[in-house]
């Protein structure tokens, strides 16, 4: 098991880094204030919730320590529980790292597309002034029709995660794959409404 423990560390060590960096980029991100306010994890994953990366590391690098020294009084059992429970933790804040851009940019998305709506209304432009195209409209909906369906397709994911944490590698790769998928999904949809934008 000592092998694992020093791989584990290894991890961490990377994590404080990792974690340091995109901390001090959500700071600058103006998206991070809606974000603070959503759980990053399942609330039986970490003792408590933070709204930065940084602030799990301390509980993991406690519950490393407490690893070593159950070893050390040769309490085989009680290390084994407590191992799984730190390759989960460690393993959930990698993915959830890798997935803060996704997270971030979908915040982003829904602020610029509340933005243009607000726009849209004050200017009061109708419809009735150089109708858009049809093909426009179309594909507009077919992909507004998209999106709703990813949108479900990640909420049942992320509840998914929430009442199957043996599952969450897997269940992980699958909510920031339909992360990214809705972003690419949305930033369709924000070139097609700037076009229509452009011939009213």
């Amino acid at each position: 098991m000592r092998p694992q423990i020093q791989r584990l560390q290894q991890l961490l060590e990377q994590l404080v880094l990792d974690a340091k960096a995109v901390d001090e980029q959500n700071r600058h991100r103006r998206s991070h204030y809606y974000l603070q306010q959503q759980a990053l994890f399942d609330d039986k994953l970490f003792n408590r919730s933070y709204d930065t990366y940084s602030g799990y590391i301390p509980e993991i690098q406690k519950k490393l320590n407490h690893l070593q020294t159950l070893l050390d009084h040769s309490q085989q059992d009680l290390a084994y529980s407590l191992l799984e429970q730190l390759q989960l933790q460690i393993s959930s804040l990698i993915t959830a790292i890798k997935a803060n851009d996704s997270r971030h940019r979908d915040s982003d998305y829904r602020l610029q597309r509340r933005q243009r709506i607000s726009s849209q209304k004050a200017r009061s432009i109708t419809a009735q002034i150089i109708r858009p195209s049809r093909e426009l409209y179309e594909k507009l909906a077919e992909y507004q029709g998209f999106e709703k369906r990813l949108e479900q397709m990640l909420f049942d994911a992320q509840d998914e995660l929430k009442r199957a944490p043996a599952q969450s590698s897997e269940l992980q790769t699958k909510v920031l794959t339909l992360h990214q998928r809705l972003g690419r999904c949305r930033q369709a949809i924000a070139k097609l409404e700037v076009e229509i934008e452009k011939i009213k």
